[in-house]
């Protein structure tokens, strides 16, 4: 079965953007000369790319579709059309059921980008497996928290860590059932 895995960036404090939805404070660290912290791989090594209607939007705003190749689904629960990428398919509903279906029909993992309201309706669902979250040495006071009051306990298993010279510090785990 394949597995559902959170990989994203966030403040030391634990926002993923400003209040605005801004992620200008994460650019130093897009392209370190040092590395790509992992993303090569990690993206080679996953089949479908899920997020939610504001993060998609602002992926948009970014330029050229990164995820070209994949298989997107953009949670919302908006009525009136979006701008749509080649294999991006928008989704509303029971999310937990939708997913089910996916991860029957796939083989590859399966990446949560964000944001934070599909987070965690995803934790509440238990739907996510494998936590990989980097930490940036910041600390911006404010924000869209990365987890925003799940209402549950997630306990969590420790599987990797490893330290950049850009001071960024990136956490694996795998959460226990």
């Amino acid at each position: 079965m394949p597995r559902i895995k959170l990989y994203i960036a966030c403040s030391l404090d634990g926002f993923i953007a400003l209040q605005d939805g801004s992620i200008d404070w994460l650019t130093e660290y897009g392209n370190s000369s040092e590395t790509d912290y992992g993303y090569s791989e990690f993206y080679a090594s996953i089949g479908t790319v899920l997020m939610g209607r504001k993060t998609y939007e602002q992926v948009l705003s970014f330029g050229d579709w990164p995820y070209g190749e994949k298989k997107t689904y953009v949670f919302t629960r908006q009525k009136e059309p979006l701008l749509r990428e080649n294999n991006v398919e928008f989704v509303s509903g029971d999310v937990g059921e939708f997913m089910r279906q996916v991860q029957e029909n796939t083989d590859e993992d399966i990446w949560l980008v964000g944001g934070s309201q599909l987070i965690k309706a995803f934790l509440e669902e238990d739907l996510v497996q494998d936590l990989i979250i980097f930490v940036v040495p910041l600390i911006l006071g404010s924000g869209i928290p990365l987890f925003d009051r799940i209402g549950k306990e997630v306990r969590l298993r420790m599987i990797d860590t490893e330290r950049y010279e850009s001071g960024l510090a990136r956490l694996e785990y795998e959460i226990e059932e």
